[in-house]
């Protein structure tokens, strides 16, 4: 978990003691994230691709907003050292004039610090947690997986064991196979398929284990991350540039587009998963 909070921020309120009110929010990068795929193959559909050129398109998005925020806050860098001690005295002569306020403020200030030191561990312990679910609920999936395909698994020891083939092998190789044995390896595949398409209708479709993480994984960084980011960060940001007198036109957020690029990258590595096609494409192995 970063942490971009501002140390002048509490001073920097001392100017503006009304409540912060941030630039309209331009269209979310939530609105390019694709919907998860429900199918159980790549093949069956496109959705690799799709996630693969939304967190290209968000990434860009992201980029043009960081050098836009960032020359405002060089912009904010070069005010406050071209005449600090001015700066200082606009604070103090703030606090002079509103005291009451500042008061108040400053009290709010440290309240939100103090709180931002008690939440930020709970925050990556929460990040941690998600994370090491991520693994669980796959390697439930492998085992699940592993299951389906033990019957199959075992008729493919018995062939190899009677034709005395490596038991690393892939496969029963090209030369001299009878045609008994083709046969019963593609009846072998046949199970595979079988199998997987009956262990995916529980782990790849809607309703299955995989949606529900992403679906607890999306709540959080939108429940939580985000709100977290936004109010021990970017508010301290904000008023710290209006404090100088610094135009904050076209800033922005990043914590979303941070945020929406996390869970594609994490639907991609466990949609990734999936098995590119069956082994019997055509729904008969052989020729």
């Amino acid at each position: 978990m970063k942490s971009r909070i501002f140390l002048t921020a509490a001073a920097a309120g001392l100017v503006c003691a009304q409540s912060l009110a941030a630039p309209p929010a331009a269209p979310g990068p939530w609105a390019k994230v694709p919907a998860l795929p429900t199918a159980c193959y790549w093949n069956q559909d496109q959705w690799m691709e799709q996630n693969n050129a939304a967190i290209e398109a968000v990434q860009q998005d992201h980029y043009k907003q960081n050098d836009i925020n960032g020359a405002i806050k060089q912009k904010a860098t070069d005010t406050f050292n071209e005449d600090p001690m001015a700066v200082a005295q606009r604070m103090q002569q703030a606090m002079m004039n509103d005291p009451e306020n500042a008061q108040k403020y400053m009290e709010q200030m440290m309240q939100q610090g103090q709180q931002a030191q008690t939440e930020a561990p709970a925050q990556q312990e929460k990040e941690k947690q998600l994370e090491a679910e991520s693994k669980s609920v796959m390697k439930q999936y492998e085992a699940a997986l592993a299951k389906a395909m033990a019957p199959a698994d075992a008729r493919w020891t018995a062939l190899k064991n009677k034709m005395g083939i490596p038991m690393d092998s892939p496969g029963p190789g090209e030369l001299g196979v009878p045609d008994w044995a083709w046969n019963e390896w593609h009846a072998i595949l046949s199970d595979r398929d079988r199998a997987y398409v009956a262990n995916c209708a529980q782990w790849w479709t809607a309703t299955g284990p995989l949606h529900a993480y992403m679906k607890r994984y999306k709540d959080y960084l939108v429940q939580e991350r985000i709100p977290y980011e936004k109010k021990f960060s970017d508010e301290a940001e904000l008023e710290h540039y209006r404090t100088l007198n610094v135009p904050t036109e076209g800033w922005r957020t990043t914590t979303d587009y941070e945020a929406a690029e996390d869970y594609m990258k994490v639907a991609s590595a466990l949609f990734g998963a999936r098995a590119h096609q069956p082994n019997c494409p055509a729904g008969e192995c052989g020729p």
